[in-house]
């Protein structure tokens, strides 16, 4: 089988001959530390560490106020930047991190609807997509063997991006009618790029989408929010895919297990990452919903970083090992990224215990 097939059968919820295989890294993981290591800069990763999954595409919502993007504060370490809906972030210049909110604009449907509604709804998507570079990627990543996906963003990180997490998580359930009007026509957009992207370009293998639901404790909505302000737009896009009979990869950090129906109901063949940290573990998991979902991920970073070979061991084949005994449809890999804090040859370890464990 190839890696194409292979993804495709554990997509349906069905075993090949072995375990599927895939990772995500840190942005400047090279430069930050595996430069040291002899991992050259602009290494292919799914190249060099044998993955099945190459993603080719990366998109969200195009701003609607590009005059506003600006440079607000910097130091030789870090910079604060607005971007097109306002919104101040701060991020690292030289490593990866979770940007920190700084400040944002659209802070009510007033502001919504007079400074950034008109213009948003002005845009047009194919003004932001370069469909020949797609062409020229699309058909390079087709004649390979790797499952090949598009990703984006949708509803609930461009709702966190846009607002912020105090104004979007008290809308929910006070503006209520503010949420649907702006997540109804971010919907539209993405359903409009992807539109365009099959039509144009191809269809890929399958849709790997990242909408992050919780943080390390709970889902940031309850069930019944979520089922009201957000299943609904996750069912219309991923019915759109479903229509071309495209899977879907849900990407979301945090604890999202009282999700995890309605995530089922809106058309997810398999959930990723699976964070540990959170206290989800991905057998039992999969002992409840293993012939509804794939899986990808949850091999805890921390027992990586440990640079520990017994715990890594343990974590790694303790998870791998079990799945295989459930029959369980599973894409083994970080419960997030591989941060800088692991080195190259701890890495590497890990893929040898997989690529020598992993037949079902």
């Amino acid at each position: 089988m190839t890696k194409r097939d292979i993804v495709k059968t554990l997509l349906a919820k069905k075993l090949p001959e072995r375990v599927g295989l895939d990772e995500h890294f840190w942005p400047h993981i090279i430069d930050n530390a595996w430069k040291n290591q002899g991992v050259l800069p602009k290494t292919d990763f799914v190249q060099r560490f044998n993955l099945d999954l190459r993603n080719i595409s990366w998109f969200s919502a195009p701003a609607p106020r590009p005059e506003l993007i600006s440079v607000v504060e910097a130091s030789d370490d870090w910079i604060v930047k607005r971007d097109g809906w306002g919104a101040s972030c701060k991020t690292w210049k030289h490593k990866a991190g979770t940007p920190e909110h700084v400040g944002f604009t659209i802070t009510s449907p007033e502001i919504w609807k007079r400074d950034f509604r008109e213009a948003f709804l002005a845009i047009r998507v194919r003004d932001h997509v370069d469909i020949e570079s797609f062409k020229k990627n699309y058909a390079t990543a087709m004649a390979g063997n790797e499952f090949v996906t598009y990703s984006s963003l949708f509803v609930f990180e461009e709702l966190r991006k846009v607002m912020g997490d105090v104004t979007m998580l008290e809308s929910l359930l006070l503006e209520p009618e503010w949420i649907h009007d702006f997540c109804s026509l971010v919907t539209s957009k993405y359903m409009a790029y992807y539109e365009l992207l099959f039509s144009e370009v191809g269809l890929p293998d399958g849709l790997h989408i990242y909408d992050d639901l919780g943080y390390t404790a709970a889902p940031f909505a309850s069930p019944a929010c979520h089922r009201e302000m957000v299943h609904p737009y996750h069912k219309k896009l991923f019915g759109m895919f479903k229509d071309y009979k495209l899977p879907v990869i849900l990407h979301t950090c945090g604890d999202f297990r009282p999700h995890l129906d309605c995530i089922i109901e809106s058309g997810v063949d398999c959930i990723q990452a699976i964070e540990a940290k959170t206290g989800m573990n991905v057998v039992k998991l999969a002992e409840q919903y293993k012939d509804k979902l794939c899986f990808m991920g949850n091999i805890d970073i921390r027992e990586l970083e440990s640079g520990d070979r017994d715990r890594i061991k343990q974590e790694c084949l303790g998870k791998l090992n079990a799945m295989k005994k459930l029959r369980a449809p599973y894409v083994c890999m970080s419960d997030h990224s591989i941060p800088p804090s692991v080195t190259v040859s701890d890495y590497e370890y890990m893929l040898e215990l997989f690529w020598d464990n992993c037949s079902y």
